[in-house]
């Protein structure tokens, strides 16, 4: 439902996050990239001046930021717990190996990797615990305590090991490893504690949480909270981590500089055409005038001045006219920081309601709060489209889940400089009672993700007032209920 995809960071920041999801691999044929398109469609009130002139495309693009994440493997909890003699014995090999080599990235990478499936495995055995009955949930929480433990007694146990013939280098690795595992387990473990009933299986969980916190506290002090602190560096700390463990899921996406093929072929076409009328001018007035005349002089001068306006004018039509091919904004993405896998192109353009697809001005009609607003509506219609095409499918999306994680953060603050502050004073029955009403602002968003043949749409209401974001509220449409999702 929109309320999981597109939420409020904070005051000023939209955040709109999307599971992209593409096909498994058939047979033994490469698959060579993967595609995906969104487009988002914001319908503001007239009132906050948000259109054509006053917020142009670079206004938006220094307000909107995207991120792409890969995603790491999903297993459950106990299938991770087969599978982890094999891979820490890998993750052993490779630093004996290269225990005398200063670049560590072989062992480094598969321990990170085991890091963030071990978190993927504990964000899944949560929910589906969550949504057993009372009954299969005892046995669910003595497993999830039982499996967890030895999963993290088999890493440990692997540092020891690691202590006598790892570099310093790898010893500190592995021990950022276990700070994040034991951050984890921690984190979905008070998870559960808060959302179930106490019982025994509830007892022996937080007696395994307990233990896993004073192991924190005694092993990994910088990321255990005071009760007589601010916290400041704990949750820098914290972030830290999170940011190293998570860097091979990264996706970096960084503008392509200049301008692309088309639009130089469409600015040199509309110079052409400009330049073949300013030399019909002169070869005609020199054919009749001579090569050395005033009469020349003069036709040559308003010849260029109309060139000018002709280059300018025909440029803007052509560009109108192949805007679909020409994104306001190219970046190119990389992995690793510097290997290029792929390309994100951005449009921002105000439409009118006319310039709507069917599917979309039918559901911003349906989802007016009052019926008056079917007659009458004033509004301006941002449309962001982001087309991302991903190539090398096999290579990157090896050892990691055929999906990403697309995220889209737009700060509004730029889209507060009209509103309100004042208060409404709103009349009662009472002669000596005075009520007053804060004003707010409906912006409504509709949002589409074009996953290959799929297409879905998904829509919300974000209410602000002068200071922010007050709520953002998913919408349905007549005939739907709130457990379905779109």
């Amino acid at each position: 439902m929109p309320g999981d995809t597109i939420k409020a960071s904070g005051k000023r920041c939209i955040e709109i996050k999307q599971r992209i999801f593409f096909p498994q691999k058939v047979g033994t044929k490469p698959l060579r990239s993967e595609n995906y398109h969104i487009e988002t469609w914001l319908f503001f009130p007239s009132s906050l001046q948000i259109n054509r002139w006053t917020f142009p495309p670079q206004a938006f693009q220094q307000n909107l930021k995207n991120y792409i994440r890969l995603r790491p493997p999903t297993l459950s909890l106990r299938k991770l717990s087969v599978s982890v003699p094999k891979t820490l014995g890998t993750i052993e090999r490779l630093i004996t190996e290269q225990s005398k080599d200063t670049s560590a990235q072989g062992f480094e990478y598969r321990l990170k990797m085991f890091c963030l499936t071990f978190k993927r495995a504990l964000h899944v055995e949560v929910r589906y615990i969550g949504k057993l009955s009372e009954d299969k949930q005892e046995q669910a929480l003595l497993s999830f305590a039982a499996t967890a433990e030895d999963i993290l007694n088999n890493y440990r146990r692997m540092r020891i090991k690691m202590s006598k013939v790892a570099e310093v280098n790898a010893l500190r690795i592995i021990d950022y490893g276990d700070e994040f595992l034991s951050l984890m387990l921690t984190h979905y473990g008070r998870k559960l504690l808060n959302d179930l009933s106490p019982s025994p299986g509830y007892d022996t969980l937080r007696i395994f949480w307990r233990e896993q916190m004073l192991y924190r506290k005694a092993n990994h002090p910088g990321t255990f909270p005071s009760p007589n602190s601010d916290n400041e560096l704990v949750i820098y700390h914290v972030n830290t981590l999170k940011k190293y463990i998570s860097s091979p899921m990264y996706l970096d996406i960084r503008r392509k500089k200049g301008e692309t093929f088309l639009a130089h072929t469409i600015a040199g076409i509309a110079a052409a055409i400009a330049m073949i009328f300013a030399t019909a001018v002169a070869f005609i007035w020199q054919g009749k005038y001579g090569a050395l005349s005033f009469q020349l002089f003069l036709a040559m001068v308003i010849g260029y001045i109309f060139k000018d306006r002709m280059k300018e004018g025909f440029r803007a039509r052509l560009f109108s006219t192949f805007r679909r091919w020409l994104p306001d904004r190219q970046q190119i993405i990389y992995k690793n920081l510097r290997s290029p896998v792929g390309k994100c192109n951005e449009s921002f353009v105000f439409v009118g309601e006319r310039q709507l697809p069917d599917d979309v001005r039918t559901m911003r009609r349906k989802v007016h709060i009052l019926d008056i607003q079917n007659y009458y509506l004033s509004e301006d219609i941002l449309h962001y489209s982001k087309h991302v095409h991903l190539r090398g499918g096999d290579q990157m999306f090896s050892a990691v889940n055929r999906s990403v994680m697309d995220i889209t953060r737009l700060d509004i603050t730029p889209f507060l400089k009209y509103t309100d502050e004042l208060l409404n004073e709103l009349p009662t029955l009472d002669d000596e009672q005075v009520l007053y009403g804060e004003k707010v602002y409906h912006i409504n968003l509709i949002h589409r993700v074009t996953d290959g043949k799929e297409s879905f749409l998904e829509r919300a209401r974000i209410i602000i007032n002068s200071a922010g974001i007050k709520r953002i509220e998913p919408v349905f449409t007549a005939g739907e209920s709130e457990s379905e999702e779109g």
